[in-house]
């Protein structure tokens, strides 16, 4: 018997990941499962806070369709595990970001001390940013040299604009610049921007492991979304920023090598072998690699 999946469907509407909550004043809550306390709910979180439940769902996703709610789960909060009855996302605490946001209050403050809440305030975001300067420059080596460079790139960019940068899923890469894969799965994987760069949308793939984004086969990579969604509560140290930052370095460079030995077999004579849509491609990364407020800037 196979595992239960909740019913979903597409939303509607396209949905921000909490930029127009946080603009409406909106408090961003991560609920989760503890070892001793009742496994959260909308309802028991509703009552937390003191909203309608109806209200607190509509106010994160712009519905009270179960299959679209089910969906926006799965695609903004992150959730990972299946509620007993098998119909619908559960919160937890693996779940990334995890975070859902509570309508303001009208009549009333809400005491912060006695919930987790995870906010990030302007003073905090310069404060995080600066970190992420200061920690890359005391990173050593070609690897540091390129970190460094990825950090310049997110700090010229400045909040929220360093969230919308990106790189290439390495899954995706992997596949697409295969020389066993054939032009019409390329053709299948690009589909989103028919083949257009950049590529963007969903690949059609999946993996086990890896970001919401990498796990759903997305083109695009947004490392400092997960950046500031994994960090949102300030648990962070020189260590696991470090880690962290390590982290995307590997990712993007894993997609760079794969993309460098399917140009080799060009160079050693195996043209035949290499589709002019991966050529085409690895040019367009080429000349990402030449804009120095691209991520890809940093391998320039």
């Amino acid at each position: 018997m196979s595992d239960p999946k909740p019913i979903q469907r597409p939303h509607s509407i396209p949905l921000p990941y909490g930029h127009w909550q946080a603009s409406q004043g909106g408090i961003p809550y991560k609920p989760m499962a503890r070892l001793h306390d009742d496994q959260e709910d909308w309802e028991s979180v509703a009552r937390k806070f003191g909203v309608g439940v109806q209200e607190l769902i509509y106010f994160n996703f712009f519905t009270h369709e179960s299959d679209e709610v089910n969906w926006c789960l799965k695609r903004n909060v992150g959730c990972d595990k299946v509620s007993p009855s098998g119909n619908n996302w559960m919160f937890s605490h693996t779940a990334k970001p995890g975070i859902i946001w509570i309508p303001p209050a009208e009549d009333e403050s809400f005491d912060f001390d006695s919930v987790r809440s995870c906010s990030w305030m302007p003073s905090n975001i310069q404060k995080f940013l600066m970190s992420l300067g200061t920690i890359s420059r005391t990173m050593p080596g070609i690897r540091g040299q390129r970190i460094k460079k990825l950090v310049q790139v997110i700090l010229r960019a400045g909040h929220p604009g360093c969230l919308d940068l990106w790189y290439y899923n390495e899954m995706c890469v992997r596949v697409y610049v295969d020389f066993l894969t054939l032009d019409p799965k390329r053709r299948e994987m690009t589909k989103a921007t028919q083949g257009a760069f950049p590529f963007d949308g969903d690949s059609g793939l999946y993996q086990q492991s890896g970001s919401m984004e990498q796990r759903s086969g997305k083109w695009k990579i947004h490392p400092v979304r997960d950046l500031f969604a994994d960090f949102a509560c300030g648990a962070w140290s020189v260590d696991n920023i470090t880690t962290y930052l390590e982290r995307i370095e590997a990712d993007i460079q894993l997609g760079k090598y794969e993309m460098e030995l399917a140009q080799a077999k060009t160079g050693m004579g195996g043209g035949d072998a290499v589709s002019p849509l991966v050529s085409d491609f690895i040019n367009s990364v080429s000349f990402l690699a030449k804009d120095d407020s691209h991520l890809y800037s940093a391998w320039g």
